[in-house]
């Protein structure tokens, strides 16, 4: 299909392919180097290293968008010719295939060559240290960058998340799922520099608690700063009260969605629905069970009146609603 095509192909995306083989992306090695702008090949973990860095530096004058599985130093040092890049994934990535001294060559020649990447997923890279994410927050990556997909990275303590939360503050995404580096003071710092965030997912960071979000209550108190939250997704995180979590869905006005997970007690989410709409004659919000217990808001074209309070609201069905950025609660199978 490759080979038909590649005159005039500029766009590859052979995501969840697991059982190709090298020979399927080999045409790419001889169409012509002017054309593919991006290649995503997310789940392909079975090709062949130095043909995947061949095809990479064929393109890397052209290339933009460039997601991957499972590469090893070979592959990273062929990506740092891609001069125009600005859409990188990387994801489950080994230590013993990807080393440390790789990737820090690799974030600081693109630091050097002023590459502007404005999407970042790093998604389980077992060698993704605290001074890499330096390095990031003190280039110009960090006026660009408005979406960042650090999740799983389980290896990252807290001071490397303060240093991209003091840094990069035009983030519009941040998606910190199960990390265990993330702490209070790191989410305090994201809510009061990124004033531009709109989807947060910090599910499974256990050591947060309603802390995290003290300082975001006192400025909506003061109307210091215009919260531009959206989606938030809160799954797994133990110590954060259900007190907090209505006076976030109560006071955020711009927020829309709140993930509790599929491990939060229904009739604990079920009071706090209750205590949401109960000084309204319309409903407002509405629990998503099929969305692993998402409180969402309604419009106010959908609202209906409160005679039943049930879980399921014929309106809440009918809602055009913005799906939650991050994979890592929302990908779980249905059971």
């Amino acid at each position: 299909m490759i080979a038909t095509a590649r005159k005039s192909l500029t766009s590859v995306n052979l995501s969840q392919c697991y059982c190709l083989s090298t020979f399927a992306i080999k045409p790419l090695l001889t169409m012509p180097s002017h054309q593919l702008v991006s290649l995503v090949l997310y789940g392909c973990g079975n090709m062949d290293s130095q043909v995947m860095a061949d095809i990479i530096f064929r393109h890397s004058n052209i290339l933009k968008c460039l997601r991957l599985t499972e590469i090893n130093d070979t592959i990273i040092d062929a990506i740092k010719a891609c001069k125009k890049l600005n859409d990188l994934g990387l994801e489950h990535c080994s230590d013993t295939a990807l080393s440390k001294s790789a990737l820090t060559r690799f974030f600081t020649d693109l630091s050097k060559n002023q590459v502007q990447l404005t999407h970042i997923r790093l998604r389980d890279i077992d060698s993704l240290s605290c001074q890499h994410l330096r390095t990031i927050a003190e280039s110009n990556m960090k006026t660009s960058l408005v979406h960042l997909d650090m999740s799983e990275c389980n290896r990252i303590k807290a001071p490397g998340i303060s240093w991209l939360a003091t840094g990069c503050t035009n983030l519009q995404t941040l998606l910190l799922a199960y990390q265990a580096g993330v702490t209070n003071q790191a989410i305090q710092l994201f809510i009061g520099n990124c004033h531009q965030l709109k989807h947060m997912d910090i599910s499974g960071c256990r050591l947060l608690t309603d802390h995290a979000f003290f300082p975001l209550l006192e400025t909506l108190s003061d109307n210091l700063m215009e919260i531009s939250l959206e989606t938030l997704n809160v799954s797994g995180l133990d110590l954060l009260s259900g007190s907090m979590v209505h006076q976030l869905l109560t006071r955020i006005d711009s927020l829309k969605e709140l993930c509790l997970g599929v491990t939060y007690d229904l009739n604990a989410a079920e009071l706090i629905l209750q205590a949401l709409n109960v000084n309204d004659d319309q409903t407002r919000f509405y629990i998503d069970t099929e969305r692993f217990y998402t409180i969402s808001k309604l419009s106010l074209t959908n609202r209906v009146p409160c005679v039943n309070r049930g879980r399921c609201l014929v309106a809440a069905q009918q809602e055009d609603v913005t799906i939650l950025p991050s994979s890592s609660t929302w990908g779980l199978p249905l059971l």
